[in-house]
């Protein structure tokens, strides 16, 4: 009858000279990553104080106060630019006309050099 109790494991998986190596790399890599990281970020080292406003450049887009208002004074305007008439560029004599007259004069002219049914 055979030992039950014996653990043993398989030595074919992992070599021991394996482990080590991957084990001396990785104490390397923590232990030179400090040192090096400051020299490729030199921001990351300054200490800032909480006090301090954080630096803003002045193409900064404006803070939304009222961000509901805003989004449907934007959308009347989008509908009443879609839903009327006007000069789109009165120079090259284009128009802006309404959305669904823009439907019906295609159902009823077409598009210039497309087949029609």
């Amino acid at each position: 009858m055979a030992d039950t109790n014996h653990v043993d494991y398989e030595r074919s998986d992992v070599g021991l000279r394996l482990v080590g190596w991957l084990a001396a790399g990785l104490a390397t890599f923590v232990l030179i990553t400090p040192l090096v990281l400051p020299p490729l970020f030199p921001l990351s080292t300054k200490r800032i104080t909480p006090a301090s406003r954080p630096a803003m450049s002045s193409n900064a887009p404006p803070l939304e106060v009222n961000p509901r208002a805003t989004l449907q004074a934007t959308r009347q305007g989008e509908a009443q630019i879609e839903g009327g008439y006007g000069w789109a560029d009165r120079s090259r004599g284009e128009v802006r006309i309404p959305i669904d007259r823009a439907i019906d004069i295609l159902l009823r002219k077409g598009l210039p050099g497309w087949p029609s049914p």
